[in-house]
Parts: structure tokens; C-alpha cells; sequence
């Protein structure tokens, strides 16, 4: 499609419509840009800290990211859980790496204005680590614990 087509079927939605189609296209627009992945942008992850000790990401709760019971869908959490615990294996091991095993436990409804999540590396190998999470509402329930084992290949030498 051209891009005066593209505008003119724009033309029949309304502006709740266009707005998350503008957020859409500002979120593919900062991912060829800036190089991080689509999702961080489009749901507006902050991410908070990132240090031997510890990783943090917060995410504003909002109608986008709810299910059917007006609570955030378990997959938004399950998301929440793989990021912030891929995050604190990638700060300690300083090189990419790719999640082999996610486990997420759900205790309370994500509800609220934010869910702030904090991983860490519980046992760091050559090319493999554990990590834990928790994620909380903005009042400090527990919403979900998570555990995740992530793989790291080694640098080729030169």
C-alpha cells in the first residue's frame, strides 16, 4: 500500500483506534532506531536498574494489557518475568543470551497503576544461569514469582 492509502483507511477509525496505531508505529519507528525489541517500546517497559545484584522493570498497568476480568493478562506477566530475569542473566554474563526454561507462579490479580518486577541471578555458570523474579503491584502484593534458566554461548576468539 502507498502511503495515501494508508491514510485514507485510516480515515474510517476513530481516535482511540489511531492513537494505538500511532503508539504501534512509534514503537516499530524506536526499535529500528534504538535496537531494542518492538514490545519494550509498545507497552512502555521502564526499565528501572540493572547491576550484579539486581534487575528491575516497570510496567504501567492499562487497558491494553488487561483480560476480560480487568486484571493484567497472565501473559503480560509472563512477559514481565522473562525480561527482567533475561535482563539480570545478560548483566552478569555481559553477552546475549536466550531464555531455555520460564516458570511463573501466579498468587494475586495484576491490578493497579504499575507492575514492578525485580530479577536476580541465583547460581551464574560458565554458559548457563539460574534467575528468580517477583512482581508487584504498586500497593506491594505479590502478583507472580518466576524462575528462568538462560543460556549464554561464549565468545568465539578472534
Amino acid at each position: 500500500m502507498t502511503k495515501a492509502e494508508l491514510l485514507n483507511e485510516l480515515a474510517k477509525y476513530d481516535t482511540e483506534d489511531l492513537e494505538m496505531a500511532l503508539r504501534a508505529a512509534d514503537a516499530q519507528k524506536r526499535t529500528r532506531e534504538e535496537g531494542l525489541y518492538f514490545l519494550h517500546y509498545f507497552l512502555s517497559e521502564d526499565r528501572m536498574a540493572a547491576n550484579e545484584q539486581e534487575s528491575s522493570i516497570v510496567i504501567p498497568v492499562a487497558p491494553m494489557v488487561m483480560n476480560p476480568g480487568k486484571m493484567v493478562h497472565g501473559g503480560i506477566t509472563a512477559f514481565l518475568c522473562d525480561n527482567v530475569m533475561g535482563m539480570a542473566s545478560y548483566t552478569h554474563a555481559q553477552r546475549p543470551g536466550v531464555t531455555l526454561d520460564l516458570s511463573v507462579r501466579y498468587h494475586l490479580p495484576g491490578r493497579g497503576s504499575q507492575l514492578i518486577a525485580r530479577g536476580e541471578v541465583v547460581h551464574a555458570g560458565g554458559q548457563v544461569n539460574s534467575t528468580r523474579c517477583e512482581v508487584r503491584d504498586d500497593q506491594g502484593n505479590l502478583v507472580a514469582t518466576g524462575t528462568g534458566t538462560f543460556y549464554h554461548r561464549r565468545p568465539r576468539n578472534s
